[in-house]
Order: structure tokens, then sequence, then C-alpha cells
């Protein structure tokens, strides 16, 4: 171990990714405080998801920065947290972001996944992970600087003050206590990770006519595909994005007895809150970013160019996702026994 790990460690650690990303970084958070009981251990998360973090018990303090910010906001945040004096500073992200923003806080050791040159900036650069899960990449990012771990699954608690305003607007919506609510999240962060409007639209009513109750889940930005979706429904249809905050989608979420979702964030916090999911996943890689455990399923094509990580379908057809049909995903439903037609 190095000589800088000690209990009273000062330890700062960037992770500027997206929100699945950051519940896979659960454990590893959990894990380093169990080496670092008595140490000081801050985040520097995106600002987007800054309420995600806020409760989190293992954390000391937590710090919101913004990707919007130029050079000028970027330097004057990381000179406020070089004050701090940190023993140990921790890049998860590895880009060049977050490379020379730990840099600017000029902990006393750095360590970090380098490539691409930016292994300059560290004083430990980490070979970069092999073809695993996300969750098992940040654990392992523990095991090399020689720190212990213990294997387990992200989980979030629900705040009470969000489960009140989720009651709130259920009720609101007419949903009662007893009914089965499924959440269907249409939103990705690129537009390949998305299935079609036509595939919810005809999902959304084959469960709605079953007597489970249907509601969009999402952010501001995800309305528009929504809406292209309510277009095409022949029943009605319960909209939740754009109306919660982010600590009430993890209570509505915690509410539901099953998310289906595109490969995005929403998905994994349902996960970590213990909410069964079928995530469907078209370019993105399952064996590194699907949801644990054994109440989640995917639905995947076995169309030979997928996972290819693209944003933009190099082929210009999209099977991957257009190949995906509804009847693939009620059958996952059924096997996970949360509805029988």
């Amino acid at each position: 171990m190095n000589r800088l790990f000690k209990k009273s460690t000062r330890i700062i650690v960037i992770d500027l990714l997206y929100l699945g990303d950051l519940i896979f970084a659960l454990p590893f958070i959990k894990g380093l405080r169990s080496n670092f009981p008595d140490g000081t251990i801050d985040l520097v998360v995106n600002s987007v998801f800054y309420d995600i973090m806020i409760d989190n018990p293992y954390l000391d303090n937590l710090f919101s920065y913004n990707k919007k910010w130029g050079i000028r906001e970027s330097l004057s945040f990381a000179r406020k947290l070089s004050h701090h004096k940190y023993n140990l500073g921790l890049n998860i992200h590895g880009n060049w972001r977050t490379a020379l923003l730990l840099k600017l806080i000029n902990p006393e050791y750095a360590i970090g996944y380098g490539g691409k040159g930016r292994g300059i900036f560290l004083d430990q650069e980490l070979k970069q992970p092999k073809a695993q899960h996300m969750v098992d990449i940040y654990l392992d990012f523990l095991t090399e600087i020689g720190l212990s771990i213990e294997h387990t699954l992200p989980t979030m608690e629900v705040p009470v003050a969000a489960r009140i305003g989720i009651a709130q607007l259920l009720e609101k919506w007419g949903i009662k206590d007893n009914e089965r609510l499924i959440a269907l999240n249409t939103g990705g962060t690129w537009p390949t990770k998305r299935w079609t409007a036509q595939g919810f639209a005809q999902l959304a009513d084959r469960l709605n006519r079953s007597g489970v109750r249907v509601v969009f889940t999402g952010s501001c930005s995800d309305l528009w595909e929504i809406k292209k979706i309510v277009a095409l429904m022949d029943s009605a249809a319960i909209i939740a994005a754009g109306q919660t905050s982010l600590k009430e989608l993890i209570a509505l979420l915690a509410r539901c007895d099953l998310v289906i979702s595109n490969d995005s964030g929403p998905v994994h916090v349902a996960a970590a809150v213990g909410t069964p999911t079928i995530t469907i996943f078209g370019p993105s890689d399952e064996v590194k970013y699907r949801p644990l455990g054994e109440k989640h399923r995917i639905i995947k094509t076995g169309i030979e160019c997928r996972p290819c990580g693209e944003h933009q379908c190099p082929l210009g057809h999209h099977r991957c996702m257009r190949d995906i049909k509804v009847e693939d995903i009620i059958g996952a439903v059924k096997e996970l026994g949360v509805w029988h037609e």
C-alpha cells in the first residue's frame, strides 16, 4: 500500500459521467469508505446528478461541477478545492477534462486511468480496465491500488420527503395504492439507444388494456419523444416526465412494480432501489452496462454488428433496435411474474 494511504487520508474522487455510471460507482464509494473509516472522502459530481449523491452516507462532502463551465469557472472551482489539501486524488472517469481538473485541484498523490497522454497528470497511471461490468471495473480500481473490496450491488435509499411527494402525485393522477404500476423510460443519451416510438406505443397499450397502469418517466428533454409515442397510442397515458425532481424520480421508480427502459440512467436507479427491470439494449454493451441481480432481464437482438457503441448507426439500418418486437418484452414481463395476460 502506498505510504500516503493512512486512516486520516483526505481523498477527492472525480466522476463526471452519466447517471448510470454514477450508480455503478456506489459500491466503489462504499468500498473506499471501508478502507478509510476515519478519512475524509469528497466527490466531484456532474451538477445534473448532484441530488442523487447528496444523501450518500459514505461521503463527507459533495461538490457540484457544471460541465457547461468554461475555463474561467473551472479554474475557480479547482482552486477552491485545492485549499482542502487532499492527500489522494482518484480519477475514475479518465478523460481530458477530469485529468486536467484533478491536476488543478493538486492532491499530493493522483491516481487514475491515463491513455492518450493523460498519464502525465498522474502520479500512478492504472492500466486500462478489461471488458467486464462497470461495477467490477470500479472495484478493480481499488484492488489495483492495494485496497480491499467487498463485491456488493449498487443500492440506494429512497428519501422520505420524496416518497410523500410521489404519493401525492400518484393520487393526483388517479393511481390507487393497490394498483400495479409499470414505468416506461423511453429516453437515451444517444439516439441509437432508443427503441422505436411505435414499439413503446404498442407496449403501453398492451399493458394498459390488461389492467396495469403505465407511467412514462424521464426528464423535460424526453417529453418530445414521449409525446410522439402518446400520439400513437389508443389508451390513455400518464406522463411523469418533467414533473418530478431527481429525488422524486427515485421514489417513483421504487413504487413501480417494474421498469421497462432503454439502456439509460433511470433503469439503474430502479435496480438500485430494488425494482425489477427490463432493459432494451441496442448499440451499448450489456456485459458492461446491464442492471445486476436476479430480478432483471435484458432484451437484445442477435445481429452481428452489435454492440457497436456508436451514437449513429454506421450501417444506417438501426436493426439492433428495430428488430426488437413487443412480444419479446411481453415475454420478459411474464417471466418476471409481474403481470399475466
